[in-house]
């Protein structure tokens, strides 16, 4: 596993984990305080969800620090793990917010509405996206070149942060025409409805990446596509040592593969040591052409039983 740690623990890798959380400070601050002054609480859901992004970048600095030590007795896998166990977490500790700021938002509707400055929360609106959509691109970049999954997953929280907060500014600036319009009681209901709307386009992220990041813990198959994708190429390079069947069990964790391939062939077959490594660092190479291989575990026998997967 230790191609897969490298990706992931590198000091540029490092140095945007850094970044990162030094802009979600930034956000915070400048959430609560344009939360303070414009009485919105569109902009204190905002500045939640970049408090539970200080906490992720904080916790993904120190998986990645945990991803650059070797294997060991009490973690023999590795620390793999850890990635989709943070990632269920923080979808559902946004979910958990998204669902009290839901409540909130009905109840201030019920209540009939409030009534936030509008030409700050428009600024602020307009401050926060061209952070949050900058800070998303660079993330980004860094991921794309470094093929880092943590950074990817931080980068589109940047993104979709950044999306929020231009939605933001459009619906301040909505609500400052109701005022100049005198429709005063329509523009009461613009952050109530807003915080609303704001869940519904923020739920399916967090849902998405809580669901996954289970699925990883549970052991759960990568989709069907890349599936047959896998033993197809598996079988191909495997096809040398003459098996009566080749069995792969398949997992993909933050888009690195880990397969446990058992090859069935016959009790009096002769094959060397140097073949298995041979077909063995062929079958990394070829599946590495679409995915980082974190591990590929080759197994060879004669028992029709060993390895066998159920229908």
């Amino acid at each position: 596993m230790d191609e897969a740690n490298a990706i992931l623990n590198t000091p540029r890798a490092n140095r945007m984990v850094r970044y990162s959380l030094v802009m979600n400070v930034v956000m915070v601050v400048l959430s609560f305080v344009f939360a303070i002054l414009t009485g919105s609480n569109a902009i204190l859901l905002d500045g939640f969800f970049s408090l539970i992004g200080v906490a992720q970048v904080v916790a993904m600095g120190s998986i990645m620090r945990m991803q650059g030590r070797p294997d060991d007795s009490r973690h023999p896998f590795g620390f793999s793990s850890f990635v989709p166990l943070l990632n269920s977490i923080r979808g559902l500790t946004i979910l958990a917010v998204c669902g009290f700021a839901g409540f909130q938002a009905v109840l201030s509707i019920i209540n009939g509405g409030d009534h936030p400055d509008a030409g700050l929360g428009m600024i602020y609106g307009a401050a926060a996206a061209l952070g949050c959509l900058f800070t998303g691109f660079v993330m980004a970049r860094a991921a794309r070149e470094l093929g880092n999954p943590l950074l990817k997953v931080d980068s589109h929280s940047w993104l979709i942060d950044g999306f929020y907060s231009l939605v933001v500014s459009v619906a301040f600036g909505i609500a400052m025409i109701m005022q100049s319009l005198e429709w005063t009681t329509a523009a009461r209901y613009v952050d109530p409805v807003l915080v609303l709307v704001l869940l519904l386009l923020a739920i399916p992220w967090p849902w998405g990446v809580m669901r996954d990041g289970v699925r990883e813990l549970l052991l759960i198959g990568p989709p069907e596509g890349i599936r047959r994708q896998v033993i197809e190429q598996v079988n191909d390079v495997m096809s040398s040592l003459k098996p009566r069947d080749v069995i792969c069990r398949i997992l993909l964790s933050h888009d690195q593969l880990y397969v446990m391939c058992h090859v069935l062939v016959d009790g009096d077959a002769v094959i060397s040591v140097t073949e298995i490594d041979r077909v063995r660092q062929a079958a990394m190479d070829c599946l590495g052409e679409h995915h980082t291989v974190s591990e590929f575990d080759l197994i060879i026998t004669s028992n029709d039983e060993y390895g066998r997967l159920a229908d």
